[in-house]
């Protein structure tokens, strides 16, 4: 039931985005899905699963069926972790399987593109592997100072207050990175819009891959909202924090444009990593003042 409800949830997701970028350039978006679209998610879900697939090898098999469908059930198991983990109060577990299953989404997304048989597909495959890799570093670095504190109790310090904000923010550019969305979705975007890795898929095989995305997505915000508030208080905070990240990264599809590569590698080596061991030596100070 919690797995359907996930599901459910993830495709108003999609409709969520769809109307942001509609309204975003002065238009509706959709709204004759029987009432203002509400119904729309449901009625694209059938038809692309009505759709089929007609290519040959093995290998194109593995890639654009049985990946998207790994990662998908990756991605659900986690749902699923959440869902117990919220009601245990563990943090700790809840950012280890995050971490343990996290870049596996991003390796689906790897073979998915390198297997696709397109050049550009590939390139942009191992691009955004080499991207999930640079960040993968900050985000777990940023995670594990933020369970330290949390554990610590430090955190209602004012230094480690503000320490804590520059960590979030680190974290939000590191999830976004990570989900490969605009302005940094390499996989998808390789030679402006035409020859990313969906080119070559069907309709089953697109929507499993895109609810692998949104999910990750979805995910990484209920995590976001987990180290701001804690786990099981603040259930309105939380929800809004859920909101406004998963609206945020909406916006983003709509106002940037598309990065360059080595600009966003080095915004993970250069400024993220540096951030955040600066904020664990101010935070070590901190503790050895007190």
């Amino acid at each position: 039931m919690e797995l359907l409800l996930v599901m459910v949830v993830l495709g108003y997701f999609t409709l969520l985005e769809r109307k942001v970028l509609g309204y975003g350039q002065f238009r509706k978006g959709p709204n004759k899905g029987v009432v203002w679209g509400l119904f729309q998610p449901m009625l694209d879900g059938f038809k692309l699963f009505m759709k089929g697939y007609w290519g040959t090898g093995i290998g194109g098999l593995l890639s654009l069926w049985g990946f998207p469908v790994v990662g998908l059930s990756v991605v659900l198991v986690l749902w699923g972790w959440l869902s117990v983990m919220w009601g245990v109060g563990s943090l700790g577990m809840v950012l280890f399987f995050m971490v343990l299953f996290g870049s596996f989404v991003g390796t689906c997304f790897f073979v998915a593109g390198y297997f696709s048989g397109g050049k550009y597909s590939q390139l942009g495959s191992v691009r955004s592997l080499a991207q999930v890799i640079t960040y993968e570093g900050v985000l777990v670095l940023g995670m594990l100072m933020v369970a330290v504190c949390s554990v610590s109790g430090e955190e209602i310090e004012g230094i480690f207050l503000s320490v804590g904000l520059v960590v979030f923010a680190v974290l939000v550019v590191s999830v976004v990175m990570e989900s490969n969305r605009t302005p940094v979705d390499y996989v998808e975007g390789e030679s402006e819009l035409v020859s990313g890795l969906v080119t070559e898929m069907g309709g089953l095989s697109f929507s499993l891959l895109f609810l692998m995305e949104y999910g990750i997505m979805s995910f990484y915000a209920v995590v976001l909202s987990f180290l701001l508030w804690g786990v099981g208080v603040y259930y309105v905070w939380q929800v809004v924090t859920i909101l406004m990240v998963v609206f945020g990264m909406c916006v983003l599809r709509l106002a940037l444009p598309r990065s360059r590569y080595d600009l966003s590698m080095g915004w993970g080596w250069k400024l993220g990593l540096i951030v955040v061991f600066l904020c664990y030596l101010v935070s070590l100070i901190g503790m050895l003042l007190n």
